[in-house]
This record gives C-alpha cells, structure tokens and sequence, in this order.
C-alpha cells in the first residue's frame, strides 16, 4: 500500500509540472478583458481609436457626455450591468472624459479603467501597448486629422488584428515612435493620403520596413469586350457629366464653405489667440501664446481647449510642449 501511495504521489507531482506550465502558458496569452468600452460623444476619433479592441475583446462602445452621464445613459449601463457585465475601460484622459463620468460609474458599481493621453496619437500608442503587451509583427498607422484615413486603418485592424497607431500628419509624433519602437514590427503599414512622406522616411530610418497601402493598392480593369458600341458610351460620359459636375460643384463649395470659419463668431478671448497664431503662420508653440496674448497659461489653456472643441485647432504634443495648429481658415473682413 505505502508503495502504491508513493507511486502515485510521483505520478500526481510529474502530471503537475506539466499541467503547471501549460496553466501559465494559458494565462500570459488571455489579454486585458473588459465588458464595455466607454468614448466621448463629440469627437468621433478616441471611437474611431476603440474600434479595433472593441472587435478584439467582442465587446460594444458607448458614447457619452464628457462632462456628465445623463438620464438615459444612466438607465442604459444600469440594464447592462444586470447581466453581469460590469469592468469598463474609458478612452481618453480626464480632458476627454471628465472625472466626474469616471466618479459616477464607480458609484454605479462598475470597475472602471482609464486608458488615454494627453493628445490622441498619445491615446492610440497607450491603447496598442496595452492590449499587445508583447508586440507584433505588423503595426497600421494614419493619420490623426484625416479621420478617413484614420477609420479605414481601424477596419484594417479589425480585419487582421494589428494595433493601430495614429501620427501627426506631417511629421512622426513621439509617442507614435516609442509605440513602434516597443512593438517590435517586422512591418510598418501606412494607410491613406493623410500623411507626408517624412513619417515614412522617420520610421524607415528607425529599421522598420514600411508598405504605404495608399500607393500599393492594385485595381483589377475587366478588359472591354470585342465590340464597343460607342454611342452609348458617349451618351453615358455625357449624361455622367451631367450630373457629375453640378453635384460635385455643389459639395466643394459646400465643403469650402465649412472649412472657413468668419473671426466674429468667436469670442473675444478666442480672437486674440487665433490672430496670435495666425501671426505665427497658423502653427505656433502653446508656452509662447501667454506672451503673444497677455493671458496666463491657465487662460490661454481653457481657450485652446474651447477651440479644439469647435474643432479649428488641434494640438500635438513634441518633446516637452504642445503644438497648437489652426485647421480651418479663418476670414477676417476689413
């Protein structure tokens, strides 16, 4: 008897140390789990930044206020939770999503976790880190103010699972950089129009080898069959044109039109920021506008906040300061 208890006690302990390993092989692969994603409601980048993860864990995103969670997106998580489902990860620092939000659903009885940066291509490097811990093999990459761009990348990522970066369109942000740098890929995939060749060049001089879906996308033309009935190709071009110009007429002057933006509509405040970048050629370094305006840093921080809001500025943090950059023409009358 003692011998049978031996042996199955190196049995057990040998099926051990090979469960045990397999055990934690098994956990170190399960990545973060949430059961809700949480993004502001009035900036479509930071939902356009959660899609992929939303696809990756299979989990739905909620839009909400960012100052406040109102009545009907109260009851909304209230039914939500019932299920069970109660560990919510909010996209965006404080300035995106107040901490007044966060207070609330920890009040609701959710666990709450707060993924964001200071500026959005900060936001989408944390979030990449984040959920590829151990890097991988290929990385997308857009443009943070060309929102087309930026959501056909996010399909892309749905698609085939890589993390999604964003980058200033003109240069490579830092962030963007350390991002890639960590991640380790054997590619760099650059998706869309909205970049310039330089983010290229940077991270190709990083060693990373880079593929720009934008030029590399190969359209297959069916060949025209043997007899062509040119009259009704003719009258087709002609009809097409038709409709064609007017139309497109109408929404490039529409589009012109919502890209200028008169100086009266602003507030007074808001007027001597604009004019100061504008004397600084539309792009200017934030810690300079206290001394171009006359306002404290904490003023000329809530007005820089309030022209993001109505989207004619947006900012990029480099290196240790914030560059603020006009998007809109703005139309001063004489």
């Amino acid at each position: 008897m003692v011998k049978r208890a031996v042996a199955l006690t190196l049995i057990l302990l040998v099926f051990s140390s090979f469960m045990l390993p397999l055990s934690s092989a098994q956990d170190t692969k399960e990545g973060p789990k949430y059961d809700l994603i949480i993004v502001r409601n009035d900036d479509l980048i930071d939902y356009i930044i959660a899609l992929p993860y939303a696809k990756m864990l299979d989990v739905p995103i909620l839009p909400v206020n960012r100052e406040e969670l109102d009545p009907g997106t109260i009851a909304q998580l209230q039914s939500y939770a019932q299920f069970g489902w109660n560990h919510v990860l909010i996209i965006g620092d404080s300035q995106a999503i107040s901490d007044k939000v966060q207070d609330e659903l920890l009040k609701m009885g959710f666990i709450v976790e707060r993924i964001g940066g200071a500026v959005r291509t900060e936001t989408a490097a944390k979030l990449a880190l984040h959920f590829y811990p151990n890097g991988h093999d290929t990385v997308v990459v857009a443009s943070s103010s060309d929102y087309g761009s930026a959501l056909a990348a996010a399909r892309w990522a749905m698609i085939y699972g890589y993390p999604f970066l964003l980058t200033q369109e003109d240069a490579l942000s830092d962030s963007t950089a350390d991002a890639i740098q960590k991640l380790h890929p054997d590619l760099v995939e650059l998706m869309g129009a909205g970049m310039s060749k330089d983010v290229q060049r940077k991270i190709e001089a990083m060693g990373y080898q880079t593929y720009w879906v934008r030029e590399n996308l190969e359209i297959e033309i069916p060949a025209q069959p043997r007899e062509t009935n040119w009259v009704m190709i003719a009258a087709a071009v002609l009809l097409s044109l038709a409709v064609a110009v007017p139309v497109s007429l109408y929404y490039a002057k529409e589009k012109w039109f919502a890209n200028r933006v008169p100086i009266e509509v602003l507030t007074e405040k808001e007027r001597i920021v604009v004019n100061a970048i504008l004397e600084k050629g539309g792009t200017v370094k934030q810690e300079e506008l206290p001394e171009l305006t006359g306002y404290s840093r904490p003023t000329i921080s809530r007005i820089i906040q309030e022209l993001e809001k109505k989207q004619l500025v947006e900012r990029e943090k480099v290196g240790k300061t914030f560059i603020v950059k006009l998007t809109k023409e703005i139309i001063i009358r004489d």
